[in-house]
């Protein structure tokens, strides 16, 4: 029977990092490696905190994956014949972060800051879509509801989309503004962040989650709005589900 992997405790996981850095630098200086091996479990450890994955099963997986390489190096060594592998596997890691750089694709990359992470700058993306292409007629569709964009429930959305978004891709949104300011810092302080990252994502989230309700709520309440209304409420609400799926953001709601 497989035994399923207990969940680490936070200082477990600074405990597996370290483990892995050190497992590294002794593979690297024994066996003659490049550096760029442990540069790149740097990476895959930052890509994986960014996409959320199960980190404990991660973990477990690179420690796996280096004690691999030190085995089979150990086996030259002795002049044993290593057995040779049949394809590369990426790791959990990886296969994780490629289908989430899939899925937001399709959404414009608007590079605020070049070192700032893809999923970011493609959720500024989908917002300013959002705001540039279809805020106002959504307004417009709206006007005869109880969601007319005078109302307190659009206004705070509305607010909130203007602090997330921009027009001007040279604009930086409001909620991006304190990213920027680290990402130009040196020495970079890198739990900073990516908390201002995470931030970022959550008020995102908040506002996305917030607007399908709205939108639902229209079209179950106000079916006897224009026929061109209808359409553009059910076109918006289209558009703002996919970006909360894609995205992965559909369980992050604010508390009532």
């Amino acid at each position: 029977m497989r035994v399923i992997p207990k969940k680490l405790t936070p200082g477990e996981i600074s405990g597996a990092v370290e483990k892995i850095r050190k497992k590294y630098e002794a593979y690297v200086t024994k066996y003659f490696k490049p550096k760029t091996l442990k540069e790149a479990f740097e990476e895959r450890y930052v890509r994986a905190l960014r996409a959320r994955v199960d980190i404990s099963s991660f973990l477990i997986a690179e420690i796996s994956a280096i004690e691999e390489l030190i085995r089979r190096e150990e086996k030259k060594a002795t002049a044993e014949p290593a057995k040779a592998d049949a394809e590369k596997q990426q790791s959990i890691a990886d296969r994780v972060v490629e289908e989430n750089r899939k899925r937001i694709a399709k959404y414009p990359d608007i590079a605020f800051h070049p070192d700032a992470s893809e999923e970011v700058r493609r959720l500024l993306g989908a917002l300013s879509v959002l705001l540039r292409d279809r805020w106002e007629k959504l307004g417009d569709a709206l006007q005869r509801t109880m969601y007319s964009m005078s109302s307190s429930e659009m206004l705070s959305l509305d607010s909130k989309l203007h602090s997330l978004a921009a027009t001007d891709k040279e604009e930086v949104p409001q909620l991006l503004v304190r990213l920027v300011s680290q990402l130009r810092k040196f020495p970079r302080n890198y739990p900073q962040i990516e908390r201002h990252e995470k931030e970022y994502i959550l008020e995102a989230a908040f506002l996305l989650n917030d607007l399908v309700i709205v939108l639902e709520r229209v079209r179950q309440v106000h079916a006897d709005v224009t026929a061109e209304s209808k359409k553009t409420i059910e076109e918006t609400l289209a558009y703002v589900s996919q970006i909360v799926n894609d995205f992965r953001v559909k369980d992050f709601k604010r508390k009532s």
